[in-house]
């Protein structure tokens, strides 16, 4: 039952840390460190799905090929008009997640962005790893332990078929799964950061206290 307070609690001193370090010495350094290894594991992974070879208890054989093919190839079978309005809906609605958009986390970012950078390179470098981490890492492995089925799992799909990969790989499965989640845990603090970086630099504008202070407050008060 306590758990999730106190995990909870840590999760926001952790974030509360990096954001009084400043977005060069905590954000910047903090995300240049873990998002570069973070980035090489999801590849790797994402070769090994593509490798794998399975067979359910009714002897039906599974592929991670075939299950990018169905990532990858569009399949038209049924679909009518209704159903492409709700998929058109919910790619905007991935994709105004992903880019952090109506959170005020690109206007604070922006605001410490060097004039000679490219905003549509970079909503392109987000969309096209975005892509890839659903692409190689999660759907091929997804489709070979769990089928068409398993495919609308969810968020969780992370959390059910990538151990499962995992498990594939013998013993340094259980070294790359600890990396990879806990790297991916860091990755989740950065969400996080972003999020009360741009509280944090409003209340710098508004009232001229302290990154400190702002920061504390803010932390106290979530």
């Amino acid at each position: 039952q306590w758990a999730p307070i106190i995990f909870g609690v840590v999760y926001l001193l952790i974030t509360a840390a990096v954001v009084i370090g400043g977005v060069n010495k905590g954000i910047e350094r903090f995300s240049k460190v873990l998002m570069p290894i973070l980035v090489v594991l999801i590849f790797a992974i994402g070769i090994f799905s593509l490798t794998l070879n399975y067979k359910d208890a009714s002897g039906a054989a599974r592929s991670g090929l075939e299950g990018l093919k169905i990532y990858v190839v569009p399949d038209f079978k049924g679909l009518t008009m209704q159903k492409l309005v709700t998929v058109f809906v919910d790619a905007l609605g991935q994709l105004f997640y992903s880019i952090s958009v109506a959170m005020g986390i690109m206007v604070a970012y922006g605001s410490y962005v060097k004039k000679e950078s490219k905003l549509m390179g970079s909503i392109n470098q987000i969309e096209i790893f975005d892509t890839l981490v659903a692409g190689l890492m999660i759907i091929p492995a997804v489709y070979v332990f769990m089928g068409r089925d398993g495919m609308s799992a969810g968020p969780g799909l992370m959390f059910i078929s990538l151990p499962k990969v995992f498990n594939e790989m013998g013993i340094a499965g259980d070294i790359v799964g600890l990396i990879f989640f806990m790297i991916v845990a860091f990755a989740a603090v950065t969400s996080s950061v972003s999020i009360m970086e741009a509280i944090v630099s409003s209340l710098i504008d508004r009232f001229h206290w302290s990154r400190r202070k702002s920061a504390i407050l803010v932390t106290v008060y979530g």
